[in-house]
């Protein structure tokens, strides 16, 4: 369904019209459930309007969920189900208008003329209502919430790992190496190593066939994609997908932390460089074990303090309430993160 499609809904303005549309609308013939177009017919199966037999609240469905409710008490009710697409958020803006709408972190945000801003999360509701001058507003005023860094926390967790900073920094100066981009000039800087090498610290999974095309992959699975809590997991899954993650965590900050054993320092410290290493990697099977993976020089920090603030995201953010009118970045979400979330 293309944008032109969605900004063909017709502009309703209150329930009377919503259900006068509706009466209006004859069905499409030969459908069982009865199915009325809210736009052009052919787009039936995209969007449509019915009404609720028990409550006579007129809905407008976009695909199969009743984005807008116009209730008799003439009320919107917005919920868009899990989909949060840009389709949801021009079907909206289309069907009411004097609502601007966007997409944000899996959630839509909502602008209204008196400048009031909303946020409607997942499977939420949002009930407006019309103002003075006919346009929609919430009925309930939000409290909306974001998190900020606490600056003094997170050089606390920065002091954890200094020592292991100053062996990283010195690696990535060492081992740094110009990467060529268009017309021969110098991109970036990167840090080169190889399967072989990979394979030394993570060892390997191997695939044979009985061929001289036997192919190896070094066994880095566990670590990639350190810092990411589980989320949208199935709860049967979700106590096991937390364990690990904790796990993995505390393994990898055991690694790094300054207070360890000064005869095991320098070999975990290694191991903990080559995690870093491989945290966006794909890791493809080959024959090659001189197969190169290169990381962009500023990625080496990036990782390791993404990883330790989402380890310690309940001391380096802080949640604080929104002035009236602005809505959550959602920078920092994926960090604070909670097995309750």
């Amino acid at each position: 369904m293309g944008y032109a499609t969605i900004m063909n809904v017709p502009y309703i303005y209150n329930y009377e019209q919503a259900l006068k549309k509706w009466q209006s609308t004859k069905p499409i013939r030969g459908r069982e459930p009865e199915i009325r177009p809210l736009g052009a017919r052919r787009d039936c199966d995209s969007y449509s309007i019915r009404k609720n037999v028990w409550t006579d609240v007129i809905e407008l469905v976009l695909y199969q969920t009743p984005v807008v409710k116009f209730t008799p008490d003439n009320e919107v009710i917005l919920n868009f189900g899990p989909w949060s697409s840009s389709s949801t958020c021009q079907f909206i803006s289309g069907v009411l208008q004097s609502v601007r709408t966007r997409r944000q972190q899996g959630a839509v945000v909502l602008e209204f003329r008196d400048g009031s801003k909303a946020m409607l999360g997942q499977n939420e509701e949002l009930v407006l209502v019309a103002d003075s001058h006919g346009c929609w507003t919430p009925r309930a005023k939000q409290t909306l919430y974001d998190y900020r860094v606490n600056r003094k926390q997170a050089n606390n967790v920065r002091r954890l790992v200094s020592q292991f900073h100053d062996y990283m920094s010195g690696m990535v100066k060492l081992r740094a190496e110009p990467v060529q981009g268009y017309y021969g000039t110098i991109s970036h800087k990167a840090v080169h190593t190889t399967y072989a090498d990979l394979a030394e610290v993570f060892g390997k999974e191997e695939q044979t066939n009985g061929s001289n095309l036997d192919k190896m992959r070094p066994d880095v699975d566990k670590w990639i994609g350190l810092a990411e809590k589980p989320k949208h997991c199935r709860p049967e899954h979700k106590v096991e997908k937390w364990a690990e993650y904790r796990e993995r965590a505390q393994k990898f900050f055991d690694l790094v932390r300054n207070d360890q054993d000064d005869n095991a320092r320098h070999q975990n410290y290694w191991i903990a460089f080559n995690i870093l290493f491989v945290q966006e990697a794909t890791m493809y099977w080959r024959s090659d074990m001189d197969t190169k993976v290169s990381v962009n020089i500023t990625q080496f920090e990036r990782y390791l303090y993404k990883t330790l603030f989402t380890m310690f995201a309940d001391k380096v953010f802080t949640k604080v309430a929104l002035a009236e009118g602005k809505v959550p970045s959602g920078r920092y979400d994926d960090y604070v993160l909670t097995e309750e979330s």
